[in-house]
């Protein structure tokens, strides 16, 4: 089942995924690709959570971009990217080509770096039969309840978003199939993840950051 679910995504590094399904190419928060990616021009779509620069690379979207490309982007973000096709704000519900969207909200409960007057945005969203959470950077929040997916991309670090605890709640909140962990790399944040991995009552599958 989780391969099944799992095929097509690429895990690059941070936040940064990307989805190819059924010819449909989505990428979350692009970040990192080389000059010369062979992903250059390709996306379908590019759904963009917040401005921090490791989830807003300009040059990222510009590389991946083609004209006809569809960029989504949190409402606040206007002043950062006056190109996007559509701003949205939590709640927002998106049905286009090939694919159907949910802006979920996305921010800390305790902490300062993703306050909730910001209106970041995690999404929720239907590819080719398989429903998708990328939480953004985040918290666990009451929103998650609402959300069903089938896999769910939920931030580890434990500093600048939740920790594995809270992921594993998160988790089976939003009824996940697969969860995998993201934000993660080596050090505190790499136990984070192995401690998600041991979660009871999660299917958690681990993919190896491609950058």
């Amino acid at each position: 089942m989780s391969s099944e679910l799992l095929e097509g995504v690429t895990w690059f590094r941070g936040s940064s995924i990307r989805i190819r399904r059924a010819g449909i190419e989505v990428h979350v928060d692009p970040y990192g690709h080389d000059a010369d990616t062979p992903d250059a021009g390709r996306a379908d779509f590019i759904l963009l959570t917040h401005p921090h620069y490791d989830n807003f690379s300009e040059e990222d979207i510009d590389r991946l971009r083609s004209p006809d490309t569809v960029v989504v982007a949190p409402a606040t973000m206007k002043k950062q990217l006056n190109e996007a096709d559509h701003f949205l704000r939590a709640g927002d519900v998106l049905q286009l080509r090939d694919l159907d969207l949910l802006a979920m909200p996305a921010y800390n409960v305790d902490k300062r770096y993703h306050p909730p007057e910001a209106g970041w945005l995690g999404y929720v969203f239907t590819l080719d039969g398989v429903t998708y959470y990328h939480a953004g950077d985040t918290d666990l929040i009451e929103a998650m309840m609402s959300v069903r997916c089938d896999v769910a991309f939920l931030p580890v670090d434990g500093h600048y978003t939740m920790n594995a605890g809270d992921a594993a709640r998160a988790g089976i909140f939003c009824g996940a199939n697969v969860v995998v962990p993201i934000r993660w790399s080596d050090g505190p944040t790499a136990d984070e993840a192995m401690r998600l991995a041991s979660a009871e009552d999660l299917n958690v599958e681990l993919l190896e950051r491609t950058v």
